[in-house]
């Protein structure tokens, strides 16, 4: 049996003054810095991104532009996975860059990044996602057709479309 190697990622002080200093530190420190310290950066960021700690950085879309920027950056795979897990769970509604840079990401992390996509349920995104939907590999194929399925019921939800509504059931009227 062989034994898995752990790692441990925490931050410290340090990281959480570089966050709060603002993106343009966070980039210097992401370009200079030890694939531990960048992990460590950027599962303090994790904090400072999610809205249930109730941290308002006035400089967020940045961060988001720099972290997709990063993707492309001579990264080990680990920092880019985490990189694609906070774009996942913090965009919002737009991922540009990656969206026009798709094509440079690395195959392993292709379905990664094409599901970060899909989360933001931008529309925009529909030809990226049609450029991909018949992939040699299955994950990634799968992954840009189910979000064209989901960008099509979210359209289908919010506006009056007649293609869904055979598959809905009519809710009677409260009494």
């Amino acid at each position: 049996m062989n034994e898995r190697e752990v790692s441990y990622v925490t931050y410290t002080q340090k990281h959480r003054d570089i966050i709060i200093t603002g993106a343009t530190a966070i980039n210097d420190f992401l370009n200079n810095k030890d694939v531990s310290e960048k992990r460590s950066l950027l599962f303090c960021l994790d904090m400072y991104l999610d809205p249930y700690f109730g941290y308002e950085l006035s400089y967020f879309d940045e961060i988001i532009l720099l972290l997709e920027k990063h993707l492309l950056f001579d990264h080990c795979k680990e920092i880019k996975q985490d990189i694609l897990q906070l774009l996942n769970d913090y965009s919002k509604n737009k991922l540009d860059y990656l969206a026009d840079h798709i094509e440079e990401i690395e195959f392993e992390l292709l379905a990664d990044a094409l599901y970060a996509l899909s989360n933001t349920f931008n529309k925009e995104y529909i030809p990226v996602f049609i450029l991909f939907e018949n992939h040699q590999n299955q994950n990634v194929s799968d992954t840009a057709k189910n979000a064209l399925i989901e960008l099509s019921k979210k359209n289908c939800e919010s506006v009056a479309c007649n293609c869904c509504n055979e598959n809905r059931e009519e809710i009677p009227d409260a009494k």
